[in-house]
C-alpha cells in the first residue's frame, strides 16, 4: 500500500475513535425579544418617509369586488412608476381568496404585514383567539407563498401600545408591531383636501404614512398627488424593511443587498451584549455590531453552531468579517475569539486559539487536515479538534501539534494523550524509513515500505 492510500484508508478510521469530553453551552447573549417592538415611525431622523396600505376585501358583490382589485392594481402601479417599496398589512382571509394578488404584491418587492384573519379588534380576543387569528393567518400566507416575518399590525390601532398585547405577539414570534404615524383618513372616502391637510399636519422625518386599498378609499386615486406633496415638502421615500434598522447595521444590511439577501428583519435592534453593542435577527442571518469590529453578518449552519455556542456573549464575542467561501466550496466566518468553518461533509465547527493558529500555518482547510470535524473538547491531557485528515492537540506544556494518517491510528489505539506516549510534542515529519511524530513519552514512526509503524518509549 502506498503512503497516500494509506493516509486515505485510515482517515475513517481516526474520526469515531477520538473521545471527547463536551463542555456546556454558554446562554445566548441576544435573547428572545420579550414583547414585540411598536415602529409608530422609522428610525430616520432625515426627511423620509414610508408608505402602506392596509388590505381586506371580504365578499361584496362582483362590481365591488372588481373596484377594489382595480384599486390594487392601481397602487401597485403608481408604487412601481416612483420606484417606491411600500408595505401592505394584508388580512389572512385576504390571501385565502386572492393567492395570485397575495404573491403579486409579494413579487413586487413589497413588505406583507399580518393584519389579522377577519380584522377583529385584538384588545377584545383572549390570548388564544389572538394566537388563532395570527397562526391562521400565517397559514394563509404559507399556502399563498407569501410571509409576514413576524411582522404585525393592530386592527383598528387598537391595543397597539398595550404591554400584554406585545408580550402575546412575542410568544407567538411576533417581534415587529408596525404600526403608522398617521393616516390620510382616505379609507371614510376623504378628498383631497383632507388627506393634504393631514399630510401639512402630521408628516415628519421617518413618518409611516397608512392607506387603505378596498372601496370606498380615495387613496388609490390620490397616491400619485400623496407622493407628490410629500416630495414637494422634500422628502424621498424608504421601504419598511429599511424603516426598521439604523446606523452600523443599516448600512451593512443595504450594503449586503437588503432584503434580497438577508431578507426582512424579524426583530428591532437589540442590545447584543454590553452598551453600544447592537444585534438584529432577518429571515436569513442576524448582523452584529460592536464598536471594535462594525457591523457583520452571520447566518446560516455558521449562525446555527454560533447561537449553540452563545453568539456574542460566548468565547468567539464579534464576528470581525462576513462569510466567506473557503477551500472546495465551504464557508467560513471569523470573530473575535476563533472561527467558525462549514462544508457539507463536516458541518459547522469552530476552530480557536493555538489550535487555530497551528491548523492554519498547516494549510488550514485547503491543507492536508481540512475542514473541522468538532468543535474544541476537552481530552484527557489538553485539548484537541478533529480535522477531516487528522487531530490537532494542545496543552500548555507541549503546545500544539498535529497527528495524522496510520500514525493517529495507531496512536488512538493505544490511548492517545491519555496513553504511555501522553500528548504530541511535534508535528508529524519525514525520517529516513519514512515518517515519524514524537510523543511527550516516545515516538511512532511509520516504514514507508513495509507499512508497520514501531512505537518507540522513553
Amino acid at each position: 500500500m502506498t503512503r497516500v492510500a494509506l493516509r486515505t484508508a485510515v482517515t475513517v478510521l481516526t474520526i469515531p475513535a477520538l473521545t471527547l469530553i463536551a463542555a456546556p453551552s454558554a446562554v445566548a447573549a441576544d435573547a428572545t425579544p420579550y414583547r414585540a417592538q411598536v415602529f409608530t415611525q422609522g428610525y430616520d431622523t432625515s426627511k423620509v418617509a414610508t408608505l402602506t396600505f392596509d388590505l381586506d376585501w371580504r365578499t361584496g358583490t362582483v362590481d365591488q369586488i372588481a373596484a377594489s382589485r382595480a384599486n390594487l392594481d392601481t397602487v401597485l402601479r403608481v408604487f412601481a412608476a416612483n420606484g417606491i417599496t411600500g408595505g401592505f398589512g394584508m388580512t389572512g382571509r385576504f390571501a385565502e381568496q386572492n393567492p395570485a394578488e397575495a404573491r403579486n404584491i409579494a413579487a413586487q418587492g413589497h413588505k406583507i404585514i399580518n393584519h389579522s384573519w377577519s380584522h377583529p379588534d385584538f384588545m377584545t380576543l383572549t390570548q388564544a383567539q389572538r394566537w388563532s387569528q395570527l397562526d391562521r393567518t400565517e397559514a394563509a400566507f404559507r399556502a399563498a407563498g407569501v410571509s409576514s416575518a413576524g411582522w404585525f399590525r393592530a386592527p383598528y390601532r387598537s391595543g397597539y401600545t398595550n404591554a400584554a398585547l406585545n408580550r402575546d405577539l412575542a410568544l407567538r414570534g411576533f417581534y415587529i408591531n408596525a404600526d403608522w404615524t398617521f393616516d390620510t383618513t382616505g379609507y371614510q372616502g376623504a378628498d383631497w383636501a383632507t388627506v393634504s391637510g393631514r399630510i401639512d399636519r402630521f408628516l415628519k422625518p421617518g413618518a409611516i404614512v397608512v392607506m387603505h386599498v378596498s372601496i370606498p378609499s380615495s387613496d388609490p386615486g390620490n397616491l400619485q398627488q400623496i407622493i407628490d406633496k410629500i416630495k414637494g415638502q422634500g422628502y424621498a421615500f424608504v421601504s419598511p424593511f429599511q424603516a426598521v434598522t439604523r446606523g452600523p447595521i443599516r448600512t451593512a444590511y443595504l450594503t449586503a443587498g437588503g432584503p434580497s439577501s438577508l431578507g426582512a428583519a424579524t426583530t428591532g435592534p437589540m442590545q447584543a451584549t454590553t452598551a453600544g453593542t447592537e444585534v438584529q435577527w432577518f429571515q436569513k442571518g442576524r448582523l452584529y455590531y460592536s464598536a471594535a469590529t462594525g457591523a457583520h453578518a452571520v447566518r446560516g449552519a455558521i449562525l446555527t453552531k454560533y447561537r449553540a455556542l452563545g453568539t456574542a456573549g460566548s468565547f468567539l464575542r464579534y464576528p470581525t468579517a462576513g462569510e466567506r467561501p473557503g477551500a472546495g466550496g465551504g464557508w467560513y466566518s471569523t470573530f473575535q475569539g476563533g472561527s467558525i468553518y462549514w462544508s457539507s461533509a463536516t458541518g459547522a465547527h469552530e476552530v480557536h486559539g493555538a489550535i487555530r493558529t497551528r491548523w492554519l500555518a498547516l494549510g488550514g482547510e485547503a491543507g492536508y487536515l481540512g475542514y473541522p470535524r468538532s468543535d474544541e473538547k476537552a481530552v484527557s491531557v489538553g485539548r484537541a479538534v478533529q480535522f477531516q485528515r487528522g487531530n490537532v492537540y494542545w496543552n500548555s506544556t507541549d503546545g500544539a501539534h498535529e497527528v495524522r494518517g496510520g500514525i493517529l491510528t495507531r496512536y488512538l489505539a493505544l490511548g492517545g494523550t491519555g496513553s504511555r506516549l501522553g500528548p504530541p510534542t511535534s508535528d508529524e515529519y519525514t525520517v529516513t524509513v519514512g515518517r515519524r511524530s514524537d510523543f511527550r513519552h516516545g515516538s511512532l514512526i511509520w516504514n514507508s515500505t513495509t507499512g508497520a509503524i514501531t512505537v518507540v518509549y522513553r
